[in-house]
């Protein structure tokens, strides 16, 4: 995914997890902080990928599965999408499933999809 797409400040991540607004999934929390909220408005979309510590140890297994979610990003053109910031964070339940290092890549594609829907249906 382009860096223009990625949210990357510490005051971006903290408005967001202020604004309280969420989509869940099984596997995903997509937290957004709608336009109307008053800010500064971004060029496009802005995502952050959170993978908590507490509960993947290793530095690698994190990075490896924020690259999971850009890979799945890299599908949709996100130019149309609200001009807004957002996080995609992974759940607990995510990690009760998490075995032997690999991901169920059609799973999460499926879950985006739905976050994505349910997100520009609330969003326009």
């Amino acid at each position: 995914m382009k860096k223009k797409f990625r949210l990357l400040k510490k005051s971006e991540f903290e408005a967001v997890f202020k604004g309280k607004e969420r989509i869940k999934t099984p596997n995903l929390i997509f937290y957004y902080l709608p336009t109307s909220v008053g800010r500064q408005v971004t060029e496009n979309i802005k995502i952050g990928v959170i993978v908590p510590k507490k509960k993947w140890k290793r530095a690698v297994v994190r990075n490896y599965l924020k690259r999971v979610i850009w890979s799945l990003h890299s599908r949709y053109s996100l130019e149309g999408f609200p001009k807004t910031l957002a996080i995609i964070l992974f759940s607990n339940f995510f990690h009760e499933n998490y075995r032997g290092g690999k991901v169920n890549y059609e799973e999460l594609q499926r879950e985006i999809e739905k976050i994505y829907s349910v997100f520009l249906r609330r969003c326009s």
